[in-house]
């Protein structure tokens, strides 16, 4: 049974009392007061602040500014109280990155999610202008694809070492042979080095040389039921001149002393 709160609650009740109030049209029946509704227009203010929450839902942020920026001040006070997700797609220009940007000054701490393709119409180096301009303090999920050569990668980066509650990291360069060498290696290092308790997934989706790597240290922090030495296997596989190897596993689970 749909949430009668919800937006697709509110429309079964507006469909009953359409059908209720067709009925009684029927039958002659119908009241004066109903007559009278039928000609009352609901206006977008009308909604209440559930409705707008649940719409903002399903719009990301640019398209969000884009429609109720500055149209009244109960829509902005809605706009400072809601999660913000960012999307930049191919089609996007430059233009509607600044304004984004502009808009992005007083929520970025709402952005909890990022999805950026690096190279759009007009421009080939989205993530160091948003990355240069804006502090996402509070993200939890990014996804970066198509990075250019010429971009920079630095203030991503040092961002990147500062997200307490990211939960997944996902960068994938369609066109590898572009992206910026030194940038992979500096990437590679931050992520499996990242500090943060709620990363649950990390996908690197470019080639990275580790053949001449040849001293390899690993701590790996967690259960027996996720880690043992087999964890590492993937990783000896591709660093084939490791010549001194250093594993530390910890066991995290809970000790049972009901038999001590």
């Amino acid at each position: 049974m749909a949430n009668p709160n919800s937006i697709d609650g509110m429309l079964l009740q507006e469909q009953c009392w359409l059908n209720n109030i067709r009925a009684q049209w029927q039958q002659g029946n119908l009241p004066i007061k109903c007559i009278l509704r039928l000609d009352t227009q609901t206006h977008l203010e009308d909604l209440s602040n559930e409705i707008f929450f649940e719409i903002f839902d399903y719009l990301h942020a640019l398209d969000i500014f884009s429609a109720f920026a500055s149209l009244n001040k109960r829509i902005s006070s809605i706009l400072r109280s809601i999660s913000l997700c960012i999307l930049i797609s191919r089609n996007h220009c430059r233009n509607q990155i600044d304004f984004l940007s502009s808009h992005l000054t007083f929520h970025t701490h709402q952005v909890i999610s990022i999805k950026i393709r690096g190279t759009i119409r007009d421009d080939s180096s989205i993530f160091s202008l948003l990355f240069s301009r804006q502090d996402f303090i509070n993200l939890q999920f990014c996804r970066l694809t198509t990075i250019d050569r010429s971009t920079k990668l630095d203030n991503v980066i040092k961002q990147i070492k500062t997200f307490d509650i990211l939960v997944s990291f996902n960068i994938s360069n369609l066109n590898d042979e572009t992206m910026n060498v030194d940038d992979k290696c500096e990437l590679t290092r931050t992520m499996l080095m990242h500090q943060s308790s709620s990363l649950r997934l990390i996908v690197l989706q470019y080639t990275y040389d580790y053949s001449n790597v040849t001293s390899l240290h690993l701590y790996i922090d967690g259960s027996p039921s996720i880690v043992s030495v087999l964890s590492v296997i993937a990783i000896l596989r591709l660093c084939h001149r490791v010549r001194y190897l250093h594993i530390m596993l910890k066991d995290n689970s809970p000790v049972d002393d009901t038999n001590i």
